[in-house]
């Protein structure tokens, strides 16, 4: 599919949905999200043929592009690279700036972070389109595979996102209108607009699992299984994040009906299927805990409907030092030196609740 038809479909699903209204943010109220779009969009722009495609395709879909370039100082050079996409976007009929940042730490989640913040904040209650493709989902899912860590971890990217850091600094909401596109879609619309591209060394970097799952795994899975091995892959990504969506939505429901106060009813959570507790536990916990995995959630689950009078689940803490119950902040900083943070059971409810190592 080509870059362009694929923006005007992506378009066309927006104002096809329902519920779109209903969920557009007060940054334009009333409109639709395609509307948003179509008024003007901010897109993330790393000079790759991905984004530089995503640009040039939304131009000639009639849409203004503000192109933001955010250099990271990682690579030696990358003065110049943002320099010269932010040129590239600007001979193409965009606006574009860029933003330079300061990553805290080594890796691709550090750096990751930084951007989305970066982004978020150019675009200021518009939206804020990336360019991810059907080669990201199925690069996404081998990763996920990897890892262990149940549906939402192989599940395709969102088109649509609302719960992402780059919303929390700033963007209306992030699109991605790519997603049924390949990379080599991407590579044919810059060639047949005669855009050169960067290549991010990163990409090629045997450092990196996603480089080497793109640079070895994906080409061996082809040789040995066919060149529709990528597609099939994320086109599989795409319905497991249907089933993922599904699932969350039943689980938000079931949370309502489960929560009292700052606890959850056991009595509740057991009339429900092992998928939809576990999830429903999930969203209890969210931003009151730090990550958790299949081995907490399984803990967890274990003082619903095998309990026979065992202590608590420990579950990490939360990144910073939000208060749990009438504890303050700066208490329980300190309280994390002494204490353990767990889920326990008591008279038919999951509290969470600190406990003397």
């Amino acid at each position: 599919m080509s870059v362009q038809s694929q923006i005007r479909a992506w378009l066309q699903a927006l104002d096809n949905s329902e519920a779109d209204t209903a969920r557009v943010g007060a940054a334009r109220a009333g409109a639709t999200r395609a509307g948003q779009v179509r008024a003007g969009a901010v897109v993330g722009l790393s000079g790759g043929a991905d984004s530089l495609a995503l640009v040039h395709g939304l131009l000639r879909c009639g849409v203004p592009v503000h192109a933001v370039v955010v250099d990271h100082q990682l690579q030696a050079g990358s003065v110049q690279v943002a320099a010269e996409a932010a040129a590239t976007a600007r001979s193409l009929g965009a606006t574009a700036e860029i933003r330079t940042v300061e990553v805290a730490g080594a890796g691709e989640g550090p750096a990751r972070e930084a951007r989305y913040r970066a982004l978020g904040k150019a675009a200021a209650g518009r939206p804020l389109l990336v360019a991810h493709t059907a080669d990201d989902d199925a690069e996404g899912l081998l990763i996920g595979l990897t890892r262990g860590s149940g549906a939402e971890a192989i599940a395709g990217m969102r088109g649509v996102h609302t719960d992402h850091v780059a919303v929390a600094a700033g963007a209306a909401w992030l699109g991605r209108p790519l997603l049924r596109c390949t990379r080599a879609d991407t590579e044919a619309e810059c060639l047949n607009a005669g855009l050169s591209w960067w290549e991010d060394p990163h990409n090629s970097s045997d450092a990196y699992l996603r480089s080497r799952i793109r640079t070895q795994v994906l080409p061996y899975l082809q040789d040995q299984l066919g060149v529709h091995i990528g597609s099939n892959m994320a086109r599989t990504a795409r319905m497991l994040r249907e089933d993922v969506e599904l699932l969350d939505e039943l689980a938000a429901r079931g949370l309502a009906v489960a929560e009292q106060g700052a606890s959850l009813k056991c009595a509740e959570l057991q009339q429900q299927p092992a998928a939809l507790r576990r999830r429903i536990v999930k969203q209890w916990l969210a931003e009151r805990t730090g990550p958790l995995t299949s081995a907490h959630l399984h803990a967890i689950d274990a003082l619903v409907v095998a309990w026979k009078g065992q202590g608590g689940a420990a579950v990490p803490w939360p990144q910073g030092s939000p208060t749990i119950g009438e504890v303050t902040a700066q208490a329980n900083t300190d309280l994390r030196r002494t204490h353990r943070l767990v889920v326990q059971r008591r008279d038919g409810y999951l509290q969470l609740a600190t406990v003397p190592r």
